[in-house]
């Protein structure tokens, strides 16, 4: 499948860029809540992402390039079945060698300048990579995230303990509607992909405003 990994490194660099975000979050509460006001009708964000010239997700280089990173620890600007398989096993603990070649299409490894190119025309049209990575956050389906298997992530991808005082306010600043939990519209201000194209009516409605 020659879009393959485009799903798998979207959502763990979204995965990945979560944790990381949220001590910074702290200082983006009053931005945040600014942002929350466009979300009240729920996370219909999936409907308005922003698309490329033949349909499909529009994948930045820089929002690419936060997922690269993610995998890409040693800096070698290339990375091998092995390097991504360490690295989503943070993530998916079942995930086989196997699969992990078959999101490199059987390349024994790829540069960021060929994932790059091999992605920017994908027709990926029906792929939020912020709700296939928020999933990994709400293992049991709930609709929001699992605090505990926050803790276990933060802590699994190098970060630390996370204290219960973090972790009160880590979700007193993520949850921007203030009804005591994080669900997806709040993850997906903690994260740098997926967001949302605003509709030019509801953009020219907050301007008179």
């Amino acid at each position: 499948m020659r879009f393959a990994l485009c799903p798998a490194l979207a959502a763990a660099g979204a995965s990945a860029a979560a944790p990381a975000a949220a001590p910074a979050a702290c200082r983006m509460a009053d931005k945040m809540k600014t942002k929350a006001s466009r979300h009240e009708a729920g996370d219909a964000a999936a409907a308005s992402l922003p698309r490329n010239a033949k349909g499909g997700l529009l994948i930045k280089e820089d929002e690419l390039k936060v997922a690269w990173d993610f995998f890409d620890v040693a800096g070698k600007n290339k990375l091998t079945s092995t390097d991504i398989k360490k690295r989503l096993q943070t993530f998916y603990k079942d995930v086989s060698t196997r699969e992990v070649k078959f999101l490199l299409n059987n390349q024994p490894e790829i540069t960021f300048e060929e994932l790059y190119a091999l992605l920017r025309d994908n027709q990926l049209t029906n792929f939020d990579p912020v709700k296939e990575a928020f999933k990994v956050y709400d293992p049991h389906n709930t609709g929001f995230v699992d605090m505990d298997m926050l803790k276990t992530l933060f802590k699994d991808l190098g970060y630390g303990e996370i204290s219960e005082e973090d972790a009160k306010i880590i979700l007193e600043t993520a949850d921007s509607d203030k009804d005591g939990r994080i669900g997806l519209t709040d993850f997906r201000m903690m994260v740098p992909f997926g967001q949302p194209v605003e509709e030019p009516l509801a953009a020219a409605g907050a301007a008179e405003d």
